[in-house]
């Protein structure tokens, strides 16, 4: 009796034991400040792969991570809960390049997947992956998924000038659109320059491409396209007043536009409108940021051209460029694809510049596609006639039996 005392006497000092021990964990848990790994604008990160500072607390993974939300909470950006700042999250990547290629889109050398789900604009308006050509500039934002695998949650198709031809140079490849120098490389392709001479003075024409440093464009897709109404221009803005803009050499009357914002000298614009009286005449008129992208991205890939004056500091299309020199064999005036991750002033801690070449133009002239209304239907051929063939043919014809009478005999001469 005394034993079994004594044995339930120290299974209960046991627990109680455990039960103190545990109430104390919790409580200290309870103490522990809420904020203690949190990342601001003075704690250091690991670019890419570990903690990237916020304006607020959160740890997140830059490019890889979590982006963080004004409110905290975790969320994962493009596939999940949309984080902001704040938070745990995985930042975006933001592309500005020409498609090069497709199976998946092959943009600045990135594989970009993409689903029903990716959203698709053109110029502002509504459109369909169908839509997408190689040569076509666009705008993306992409996240990674659990492959690491960049698929694309939105793109809009860019072009740089959208109207009809006022003067055009088929020797030196050039030609003027809405006041707009536009260079074509056809790298003495015959088929690209017997489409390019087909085209002349007040056809319309839809302009992909980037803009070197003094404003020239370098086409690299040019469609020649039917009268929708629409004309466009996008690029650096060189002179404003309260009541005109001039980009290129194309002055643009905006007492008539709906001004989204207001432009200065310098800033980058997009315009549309519609051509009265071989006037252009603007409706929307509104500023485009060098790098139009939200707070979820951190990571950018930019196409454009190297400017002919670096050493007051690297900028391409217009964004500024920090974190490493540009390599030796780069020269201004060459088309490069710089990567890296980018500030909340746009700027880009670039980790890598790298050269690319010229996209050869594509030409689609109207005079040289057959519209798929007048194309023939399918031929009917007529049903052939199946030779008959009798059904048990012998192989071997069949010989008569010669028969000789066993009893009649030649008479005996």
């Amino acid at each position: 009796m005394d034993q079994n005392r004594e044995r339930t006497g120290r299974f209960l000092l046991r627990h109680a034991v455990a039960a103190t021990l545990t109430l104390a964990l919790l409580a200290g848990c309870a103490a522990t400040p809420t904020d203690q790994r949190s990342a601001s604008l003075s704690d250091d990160g690991i670019s890419g792969t570990g903690i990237v500072a916020q304006n607020t607390s959160g740890d997140g993974i830059s490019g890889t991570g979590v982006v963080a939300s004004v409110n905290g909470g975790d969320g994962i950006g493009g596939t999940g809960v949309v984080a902001h700042l704040g938070g745990d999250g995985i930042g975006g990547t933001g592309i500005i390049g020409t498609i090069s290629g497709f199976g998946s889109i092959i943009v600045n050398g990135l594989k970009l997947e993409y689903n029903n789900k990716t959203a698709v604009e053109s110029d502002g308006r509504p459109a369909t992956l169908a839509d997408l050509k190689i040569g076509q500039v666009i705008e993306g934002v992409a996240w990674r998924d659990a492959r690491g695998d960049l698929r694309l949650e939105q793109l809009e198709i860019r072009h740089a000038v959208s109207g009809p031809i006022s003067s055009i140079d088929h020797d030196n490849e050039r030609l003027v659109v809405l006041g707009q120098t536009v260079r074509v490389n056809l790298a003495g392709d015959d088929n690209q320059k017997t489409a390019f001479a087909a085209l002349k003075v007040g056809d319309l024409v839809r302009v992909s491409g980037l803009r070197m440093e003094d404003g020239v464009i370098i086409a690299s897709r040019l469609d020649q396209t039917d009268d929708d109404g629409r004309v466009l221009v996008r690029g650096p803005v060189t002179t404003a007043t309260s009541n005109a803009v001039t980009i290129g050499d194309l002055t643009i009357n905006l007492s008539s536009a709906a001004l989204a914002d207001t432009l200065e000298a310098g800033s980058r614009a997009f315009v549309a409108g519609r051509m009265l009286a071989d006037i252009f005449s603007a409706d929307v008129v509104v500023a485009k940021a060098g790098l139009p992208f939200d707070e979820r991205v951190t990571e950018v890939y930019l196409e454009g051209y190297v400017p002919s004056d670096a050493s007051a500091g690297l900028s391409v299309q217009g964004v500024p460029v920090t974190g490493i020199d540009l390599p030796a064999d780069i020269k201004p005036g060459d088309r490069v694809v710089v990567s890296g991750q980018v500030s909340v002033d746009g700027v880009i801690a670039a980790r890598e510049i790298s050269q690319v070449r010229t996209v050869i133009t594509v030409l689609r002239p109207n005079q040289l596609v057959r519209p798929a209304r007048i194309r023939p239907t399918t031929i009917q051929r007529p049903e052939r006639i199946e030779r008959q063939r009798p059904v048990d043919r012998p192989t071997v014809p069949e010989r008569p039996q010669r028969e000789r009478p066993g009893d009649f005999r030649p008479p005996m001469v």
